[in-house]
This record gives structure tokens, C-alpha cells and sequence, in this order.
């Protein structure tokens, strides 16, 4: 039997979350380890401090919106959007903040508004599969700018 290396997270972590760690809490170690643990973190949109509580176990935030974020980012593939086809799933990730941070004019921005909202991958306690948003008919993708439209009148 091989020398097995374990990191000091994955100590860390296994005597916070016992010997059965989840999927998400090995890929947040795992990715730790590879780069940073403020890379990663910026990467998830939450402080270097709040990795490592979770890591520990003593985060007093949602672990689900965590999990959630580790797993849109490190571990899950391409989804398909009903707005803009097939993305990776951080790019949903991406605009699903987008959208919760606020309008803007801009309009793709307005488009990811619309499907964003519709979506199941936007209600994290849905349990409706992701691909069964579509778009409605009376929606249309294309864009007129302010300048044909005045121009038309």
C-alpha cells in the first residue's frame, strides 16, 4: 500500500465534517490546494475568511448557497439557457447575481432579465429539472435601437 497524501485542509476539514466529507467540501479543498484560497474565493464571490469557516465548519452563513456555488462553478458542465443556448454553468451562475443585483437599460441585460426570472435554476429550492424553461413566443430576442425607432415616427 502507497504513502497516501492528504492535505491540511482535508485534516481540517475531516475532523470538522468527519470522514465522509461531501462532494462540494472536497472540490473547495482540492481547488484550495491547486491555487488559492483568495483565488477561489473571488471566484465564488464570497472572503478568503468565509472559505475557511466552511472548510472548518463554523461558517454561520447558508452552507447551501455555498454548496450551491462550488458546485456551479467547479463541478457542474454545460446547462442549457433558454435565453442564449448552451453556457457553462458559472456563466449562469454570473448572471443569476447579475440579475438579483439590479436593472440596467442594457439589452442583454434586459433579456437575461426576462428568462432569468422564469428559470427553475433561478429558485434554488425548486425541484423542477433545469432544462424545462423555454421561452415564450411573444418574446423576441432582437433588439431595435432608439435612434430606428425614432426615426420610423
Amino acid at each position: 500500500m502507497g504513502n497516501l497524501i492528504i492535505s491540511d485542509r482535508e485534516i481540517v476539514a475531516q475532523d470538522a465534517w468527519g470522514d465522509e466529507l461531501p462532494d462540494w467540501i472536497m472540490t473547495l479543498i482540492k481547488e484550495c490546494d491547486g491555487s488559492s484560497q483568495n483565488k477561489v474565493a473571488a471566484r465564488l464571490g464570497i472572503s478568503a475568511a468565509a472559505v475557511s469557516q466552511v472548510i472548518r465548519k463554523s461558517y454561520q452563513g447558508s452552507y447551501d448557497n455555498v454548496a450551491m456555488r462550488v458546485r456551479e462553478i467547479y463541478i457542474s458542465g454545460d446547462i442549457d439557457c433558454p435565453a442564449i443556448g448552451e453556457i457553462a454553468s458559472e456563466i449562469c451562475l454570473h448572471w443569476r447575481d447579475e440579475i438579483r443585483r439590479g436593472t440596467s437599460s442594457d439589452p442583454q441585460r434586459v433579456l437575461m432579465t426576462r428568462f432569468c426570472r422564469k428559470c427553475p435554476r433561478n429558485d434554488p429550492k425548486s425541484t423542477k429539472p433545469a432544462d424545462t424553461a423555454t421561452p415564450e413566443a411573444d418574446v423576441k430576442l432582437v433588439f431595435k435601437s432608439r435612434r430606428f425607432a425614432d426615426a420610423k415616427s
